[in-house]
């Protein structure tokens, strides 16, 4: 939180030291490229919304309020770099508010002449700073979000699924006994079958013996009485 707020006045100080020495004056810098030039905007940054200095002083406080409630609140977010990102956005908003007060309108001087770009100052380079980090902290924590969603829901799932595997592999083997139960009932069955087959034949090789017994018996008994 202290960082923040001390990013966000070395912010404003930078801004209002360097319109101090440098607005008013016109001069080149890099070739062509880099001009020191005096502009007046009444308008946002980069000389949007022109002539609206009221409008613009009046929406300025609850956004001032709003990212002081960020910085010193962590309901939002506790990272570092989210609060540092508000302290910069805070230095530019608080640089161009300060101007707005005391002159009517933000002061300008930086000047990219060889593309015709609108003049600007520091506190617009760090309005749009501030801005850039910000929205690539949320891309970033919005990912981390998503990551540790999926990572929950793959928890989640996993012991379902095992769950169910344990299920279809409890029906698989309860179905693998009752086909080997079978199996062992036909296997015995059969051997009952076999036996009983076994037995019949052996009683009728049995029947078949005595009655071969009794026929000889009977043909020794005629050959005697008919020998005397």
């Amino acid at each position: 939180m202290i960082v923040a707020y001390i990013i966000g006045a070395i912010c404003v100080l930078i801004d209002q030291l360097t319109k101090w020495l440098l607005y008013g004056k016109s001069c080149s810098l890099i070739g062509d490229f880099l001009w020191l030039e005096p502009g007046f905007n009444t308008g946002a940054s980069f000389s949007i919304l022109s002539n609206a200095t009221t409008f613009l002083i009046i929406f300025s406080i609850p956004v001032i309020a709003m990212m002081n409630y960020l910085i010193i609140s962590n309901k939002v977010s506790k990272s570092k770099f989210f609060k540092i990102s508000i302290g910069i956005i805070l230095g530019g908003t608080i640089g161009n508010f300060i101007d707005r007060i005391a002159f009517g309108g933000v002061r300008d001087f930086i000047y990219l002449k060889s593309i015709n770009f609108a003049i600007f100052n520091f506190a617009d380079i760090f309005l749009n700073i501030g801005v850039y980090m910000l929205i690539g902290y949320i891309i970033y924590a919005a990912v981390i979000e998503y990551k540790k969603v999926k990572v929950q829901s793959e928890k989640d799932v996993k012991p379902k699924v095992l769950k169910q595997t344990e299920i279809m592999d409890q029906i698989l083997n309860n179905e693998t006994d009752n086909k080997l139960d079978d199996f062992e009932s036909v296997d015995e069955e059969k051997n009952v079958e076999a036996e009983k087959d076994k037995n019949e034949t052996a009683r009728q090789e049995n029947i078949g013996s005595n009655k071969k017994n009794k026929s000889q018996k009977k043909n020794i008994k005629e050959w005697r009485w008919n020998k005397h």
